[in-house]
């Protein structure tokens, strides 16, 4: 194992070696290489960044999957030397490149950050002798328990002080969840190859991918779809609204930045050709906000004139996709039952959640619209209704009598008959 003073990249820096693949440096018998992956943003379409990615060789020239290699490390002491030394062989070969503006985005295993050593003051000297702004460095959390999770955290707020931007790789597999999300408050966030693949696979939810982004978002990140190796992955993407693409797909791997983004500029542009093409061509639900309102007016009259409930509900079930229609009042208790179109037809999985009335339904964002703006249809959706077990729309809108102003509701389902 090499020592803390031959760590320093003033130690590292004369075993760097130039050849024609670029710089690399061996250790304990194995060469450490670099290859950069292009990082495309969707909406700016350029590529903006480069995932750095080692490539290993033994001494007969056989290529070592890093995993391989860095579990091979037999101490922590060792695993750290790994990943300085391939560091610095990332930062040399970017850095000679003349790559502007680009972000480098280089791995980092969270485990390390208890060993001791200093980290930041390693990066400040790589940036400061390749040249490289801190705001040009993501350094990717791999998703993995830290044994200290006070000492991370400190640890990823050092490096933003700095001007580094932090990325949670893998999110979607083994130790990642949003508890690290909000914790860390990540600049990017990179969806794992393997959730990205389900995302796409026929049969599934597309909606699930973009209230997942959707939720990324509102916690402060950008969202990195990465591991895209098919059009259909690519097109779930981008439906979903992530901010960046990678993968194969989009460009491989390769020594040269400039080769590894040849394809890019024409690539992108098909890319919104295809998204555009399958837009126009997709099946669109023949439904629109118009005939949610449509149908919420025509009963909430019946009901305010009435004051009948089932009344009003029979005339709404003649507006296709109604499935219930029920009334809260002004701080959103329903004390009657709500009208729905198959009155049988309640999940029976969802039996304890029935009868309906003495529920309170002021949460919802149909319901505080409604009440904001008087006589004026508030429309809510799609959201997962409590009483039909799947997603809704909810339309609502006040109805004021001489007792009291209620609020008059009605469940759409697009499946209904």
């Amino acid at each position: 194992m090499a020592s803390k003073r031959e760590l320093t990249l003033e130690g590292i820096l004369p075993h760097l070696r130039r050849d024609d693949e670029g710089w690399r440096i061996a250790y304990q018998g194995v060469t450490l290489r670099s290859v950069f992956q292009p990082i495309i943003s969707i909406t700016h379409k350029r590529v903006v960044g480069y995932e750095a990615l080692l490539r290993p060789t033994d001494a007969a020239g056989r290529p070592i999957p890093p995993d391989e290699l860095f579990s091979r490390a037999p101490s922590m002491g060792d695993a750290l030397a790994l990943e300085r030394l391939a560091r610095c062989v990332h930062f040399a070969n970017f850095a000679e490149q003349n790559v502007e503006k680009s972000w480098l985005f280089v791995n980092a295993l969270p485990r390390l950050f208890r060993t001791g050593w200093p980290y930041r003051p390693f990066i400040d000297e790589l940036c400061d002798h390749f040249g490289l702004p801190p705001q040009r460095i993501v350094i990717e959390m791999i998703e993995q328990p830290a044994s200290d999770e006070a000492l991370f955290e400190r640890t990823i707020d050092t490096l933003r002080e700095r001007g580094l931007l932090i990325a949670i790789d893998d999110f979607g597999t083994g130790f990642s969840n949003f508890d690290r999300i909000w914790r860390v408050r990540p600049d990017i966030v990179k969806l794992d190859r393997s959730l990205v693949w389900r995302m796409a696979t026929a049969g599934n939810d597309h909606q699930f991918a973009t209230e997942l982004v959707t939720m990324l978002h509102r916690a402060g990140t950008m969202v990195l779809g990465e591991g895209v190796e098919s059009e259909n992955e690519l097109l779930t993407m981008m439906e979903a609204d992530v901010d960046f693409l990678q993968g194969y797909w989009l460009g491989l791997p390769h020594a040269s930045i400039t080769q590894a983004s040849a394809a890019a500029p024409a690539l992108i542009e098909s890319i919104w050709e295809r998204f555009h093409a399958r837009e126009s061509t997709a099946p669109r639900a023949p439904v629109t906000y118009a005939s949610f309102e449509e149908a919420v007016l025509i009963g909430s009259r019946i009901y305010q004139t009435t004051g009948d409930l089932a009344l009003a509900a029979r005339q709404t079930f003649k507006m296709p996709h109604v499935r219930r229609v029920f009334v809260v009042d002004a701080r959103g208790n329903q004390t009657q039952p709500s009208v729905a179109l198959s009155p049988n037809a309640e999940p029976l999985r969802l039996a304890p959640l029935f009868p309906d009335t003495d529920s309170n339904w002021s949460r919802r964002a149909y319901f505080k619209r409604a009440l904001a703006s008087p006589g004026r249809v508030a429309v809510m959706g799609p959201h997962y209704s409590l009483t039909e077990g799947k997603d809704c729309y909810t339309a609502a809108v006040t109805v004021q009598s001489d007792k009291a102003l209620d609020v008059f509701c009605v469940d759409f389902v697009l499946d209904a008959s």
